[in-house]
């Protein structure tokens, strides 16, 4: 993971009075990210609002920069959750920062981003067509979704940033279309195929093939399968039979040599 930066304090964010409309967050996705970071890195999953405050570089938990980014994190992009004085990650958040399957990660970013209401209507908007240009934004967010007017330049960088972090822009190359990314998906390793030792015996011979059989006789090797499973009640006629088989094909396979090296009977 990156390493977390402090960053400066800065004035309080305030919302300005007037028309309403649809709320987009103060930071980007990436910023969201940063503190579900903290949390997880320097609190192990949790941690108090004074303690994320310290980590992030803010000098106080009533900084209003500091509120509107862990409100970013919590109400927009959902990933922290806080009872007041415990902050701690969020299932998404985990699947970000500790993802399980390889597309745990890029799925929870698309989430995210998704989940921010302004970022969703516009994506149902313009998927699958040109977005409009960054003039075209600031109007659509304005005039369409009644964004304050001092919050919609912002509101479009936050927007186009978030779209880019969370691989809507990978398609296409650049900002000009929103293509929700493709999942991640490796596919299952089989199974190496194991033959049933009990339905074929082993057999040993020379040269060692793949199955054990290589170099030895089709015909003693048929023979042997003729062997009943390991444990099998086998009579002593059939067992008689069977060696008296065995013993005459290795005969007629393999004639025995007399002391001069000359095979009997030749």
């Amino acid at each position: 993971m990156a390493e977390i930066k402090a960053v400066k304090d800065e004035k309080p964010a305030r919302e300005t009075p007037g028309r309403s409309g649809i709320t987009s967050p103060y930071f980007d996705l990436a910023a969201s990210i940063a503190v579900a970071e903290a949390v997880h890195q320097r609190g192990g999953g949790q941690c108090s609002s004074e303690q994320l405050a310290a980590w992030l570089g803010y000098k106080s938990v009533l900084s209003g920069t500091y509120l509107t980014r862990v409100g970013a994190a919590n109400k927009h992009f959902k990933l922290v959750e806080s009872n007041g004085e415990i902050i701690a990650l969020t299932e998404r958040a985990r699947k970000i920062l500790s993802p399980v399957m390889p597309d745990d990660a890029l799925n929870a970013k698309v989430e995210a981003f998704l989940d921010v209401t302004l970022f969703a209507k516009v994506y149902e908007t313009y998927k699958g067509s040109g977005l409009p240009p960054e003039i075209g934004l600031k109007n659509l967010f304005l005039n369409t979704y009644k964004v304050l007017p001092d919050r919609v330049a912002q509101s479009v960088r936050v927007f186009l940033n978030s779209a880019e972090q969370a691989g809507f822009f990978t398609t296409t190359g650049d900002r000009s279309r929103l293509v929700k990314p493709s999942r991640v998906i490796s596919p299952p390793t089989p199974a190496p195929a194991t033959p049933n030792k009990e339905d074929t015996p082993a057999v040993r011979g020379a040269g060692g093939g793949g199955d054990g059989t290589m170099g030895v006789h089709s015909a003693i090797v048929g023979l042997l399968r003729e062997l009943p499973k390991p444990g099998s009640p086998w009579s002593y006629a059939e067992q008689t039979g069977f060696l008296a088989a065995f013993t005459s094909m290795i005969k007629f396979i393999y004639p025995a040599k007399s002391e001069k090296g000359e095979a009997d009977g030749a």
